[in-house]
């Protein structure tokens, strides 16, 4: 099951890739600890709402943003403390039975939402009772959480000795497109510290180009077809085990390409990350792939963030910019946020689809197990298990989704556990019901 793996790998040991490891330790300032902390805990504030669709299928730190998730980026800070997870309750049964365990006395707790910078490690120094704060959000303290608080909402900063957080600790996150556009980045500040930047264990067709292959990775058991071209002046490619690009494919850096993923033919990558067994063709431009998912047709995606087991059809088409090129607002929740932003394109929760030619303004965001489909522009706010398009949506019934999103991992090999199960039938009840849309349940 996708997303116990990904948890698993954080419990374990920091993630880098297969094989490889960090030019140094990961661990930012001198000195010992002044204070003996029992556990690194992962928890959960009220950035799991406003990062909805895609936070309602994994916690936070599950989210991809460069070559690692947010969780493999923190854990990598504090990699000899026993690690804790604190999420909402309808994940609780997708965490790994030995993080999910009771949370001891004197741990350091680290927000999940966050893009650890150099300074995070500086955390551990935190006396008991201290936290750190930025932006009005806790993102690390040093005890244990105030009574009554549960994961998923903000955490009260009533009897903590606040300060404000080192401006080199982190970046805390609180929307999709925050992750987006800070992806090109990270891929170029985690790649500067492979040791295996520059080396090419794959497959490379006599006729291919790479430039500045100095500054590209080729995992074991990936393969660059007849004409393709790497292109690494504009920044680090790293393509991890097994990654398959198809002859005349393009991918400009920065990039990442996880595990297996595949490039088609022609394809056109920029700027793009994308977690294991993903398959892309077409135009991709600052974008995310989170895991298993398909872009692998014509069409355009640009800054945009896929969840996993999503299908994008033929012709898919996302706006990621305005006509008279203002600042992308976006329906997050109850609230029209202004991003701020010229570029924001599709968010898009796992295990939702796209017909062929389907068409998304700028900023639209759908939620888990949609079915989208039919002319022309669909809301720019599509609640999860929507089933329509622009003249009309339905809510699907819970076990017909079921059946589909079976029948698409089996084609994998893979099967939803009863973990995801029960949390899939959660959102169905307590999500997509939020929408005042018709139902096909009867």
């Amino acid at each position: 099951m996708y997303q116990v793996r990904l948890l698993r790998r954080i419990v374990q040991r920091p993630r880098y890739l297969p094989g490889d490891e960090y030019s140094g330790q990961i661990i930012f300032i001198g000195g010992a600890m002044p204070k003996p902390l029992s556990a690194l805990v992962l928890f959960e504030d009220e950035a799991a709402l406003t990062l909805e669709p895609l936070s309602l299928t994994r916690p936070v730190w599950d989210l991809q943003c460069g070559i690692r998730t947010l969780g493999e980026k923190i854990r990598a800070a504090f990699p000899d403390l026993p690690l804790r997870l604190a999420a909402r309750d309808h994940l609780r049964g997708m965490l790994e039975p030995e993080a999910a365990g009771e949370i001891p006395a004197g741990a350091l707790w680290i927000n999940g939402a966050l893009l650890p910078g150099e300074g995070l490690a500086a955390a551990a120094q935190l006396e008991p009772g201290s936290a750190w704060v930025r932006e009005g959000r806790v993102i690390a303290f040093h005890g244990s959480p105030p009574t009554g608080w549960q994961p998923g909402t903000q955490l009260p900063e009533s009897g903590l000795h606040t300060l404000e957080a080192p401006s080199s600790a982190a970046q805390a996150v609180r929307y999709a497109w925050d992750l987006v556009h800070a992806m090109p980045g990270e891929i170029e500040r985690e790649a500067g510290r492979l040791r295996r930047l520059g080396r090419h264990e794959g497959e490379i067709h006599s006729t291919a180009v790479l430039l500045a292959p100095e500054n590209v990775y080729l995992g074991p058991g990936s393969r660059v077809a007849p004409l393709a071209m790497i292109d690494a002046t504009g920044g680090p490619v790293v393509l991890d085990d097994g990654v398959q690009v198809g002859p005349h494919a393009v991918i400009e850096g920065p990039a990442y390409l996880g595990p297996k993923s595949q490039v088609k033919p022609q394809a056109h990558l920029h700027a793009v990350c994308s977690g294991p067994e993903c398959r892309m063709g077409g135009e991709v431009n600052t974008s995310i792939l989170q895991s298993y998912t398909n872009k692998q047709h014509g069409g355009f995606l640009g800054h945009s963030f896929l969840g996993s087991w999503c299908n994008l059809g033929s012709g898919t088409e996302t706006s990621n910019l305005k006509n008279n090129y203002s600042p992308v607002k976006v329906q997050v929740g109850d609230e029209l946020v202004d991003t701020g932003k010229l570029f924001v394109g599709l968010t898009l929760g796992d295990h939702s689809k796209t017909a062929i030619g389907s068409v998304f303004n700028t900023g639209t965001v759908a939620g888990v197990a949609c079915n989208l489909y039919g002319a022309g522009f669909p809301p720019r706010y599509i609640p999860s298990f929507s089933w329509g398009g622009a003249e009309k949506l339905v809510r699907y019934p819970f076990n017909r989704t079921l059946d589909i999103a079976r029948a698409v991992m089996a084609r994998r090999g893979r099967q939803p556990s009863d973990a995801e199960i029960e949390m899939l039938r959660w959102i169905h009840r307590h999500r997509s019901q939020m929408a005042g849309i018709p139902s096909t349940d009867k």
